[in-house]
């Protein structure tokens, strides 16, 4: 059974390596910041409404933290 997965923070390179795992045997969405800002509680509800997804995983981070 294909698993449809839903990756958050597509453009860094954790969210590439976790979508490319998963591509082997799931169905993967990828989605960058510009897509999905993850700090926005009603666009994260539609996306997961829209993809439906039996596996979310969150790879999104901010990286400038100083």
């Amino acid at each position: 059974m294909r698993r449809r997965v839903l990756v958050t923070g597509a453009s860094g390179q954790l969210a590439g390596a976790v979508a490319s795992v998963f591509g082997r045997d799931g169905d993967v969405t990828a989605l960058t910041r510009a897509a999905l800002d993850i700090t926005d509680d009603a666009a994260v509800s539609a996306a997961v409404a829209a993809h439906r997804p039996d596996i979310l995983v969150n790879c999104a981070a901010y990286n400038d933290v100083d």
